[in-house]
């Protein structure tokens, strides 16, 4: 049974975002990074490529967005965020299965839960530090840890409430999904006149960014050691003064 200092399984749909064959070592890190830090393990791995009717097509997604592995994906975040509406859990938390977490992430999680408030609130929280987004130094609060934010960072890791998977989804059934999730997500939410929010410091980290792995849906192809001394040139750096993509 969870304690206060536990995770919150009771409040939180979980889901990973992965495929049912390969990328093997995905799973075995998402599992053990996941078990170390107490958060509960479980993957989504319907709409894989080969899944990927014509019909859910025609459905769900613009004849010109058409790259096999985004579309994919895309899908993937989808799906999560309809199974969430089908419980009564107030709140979903979504990762792609390149993550890693803060030692501290289950504690953090539960003090942004706190200073989020309402459920009902409509509202988005970015844990990660996708494309080395930050807020800087200087803005930073004691105590404060969700800093609204001009624009998403990249959907490795975030956290939504009920409306705003109500909106997303309904949003998608009028206009479909035309670009890759990530941006897709920011257009539509800024749209509607849903609240970013950033966690600040990031307690969770993208694997395919910082030289953990290779990207699996685009991208050119690096060597993972320049990746790695490339993205922490630019975390530090970023932490300091700050970065956002409107810089």
């Amino acid at each position: 049974m969870d304690v206060d200092t536990g995770f919150p399984r009771d409040l939180v749909f979980t889901r990973v975002c992965h495929v049912k064959q390969g990328y093997d070592d995905r799973r075995r890190h998402i599992i053990g990074e996941f078990e170390r830090r107490g958060v509960p393990v479980t993957f989504y791995t319907d709409w894989d490529q080969p899944d990927v009717t014509p019909e859910i097509r025609a459905e769900l997604i613009a004849p010109r967005f058409v790259h096999p592995a985004q579309v994919s994906l895309a899908l993937k975040h989808v799906g999560i965020w309809r199974d969430f509406l089908e419980t009564d859990q107030p709140y979903c938390l979504v990762f792609e299965d390149d993550v890693f977490l803060a030692r501290n992430f289950v504690a953090k999680f539960r003090q942004a839960l706190a200073e989020l408030g309402s459920p009902s609130r409509k509202a988005v929280i970015y844990l990660g530090n996708g494309s080395n987004y930050y807020t800087p130094m200087w803005k930073l609060r004691k105590g404060q840890m969700l800093y609204p934010a001009m624009h998403a960072r990249c959907a490795d890791s975030y956290l939504i409430t009920r409306p705003v998977a109500q909106a997303r989804c309904a949003w998608i059934e009028r206009n479909k999904i035309s670009t890759v999730i990530d941006h897709q997500i920011e257009q539509m939410d800024a749209a509607m006149g849903i609240e970013m929010l950033w966690f600040e410091r990031p307690i969770a980290e993208q694997g395919s960014e910082n030289g953990a792995f290779h990207t699996s849906v685009a991208g050119k192809r690096r060597s993972l050691l320049y990746k790695k001394l490339r993205w922490n040139w630019k975390k530090y750096n970023r932490m300091i003064f700050g970065h956002t993509a409107r810089s």
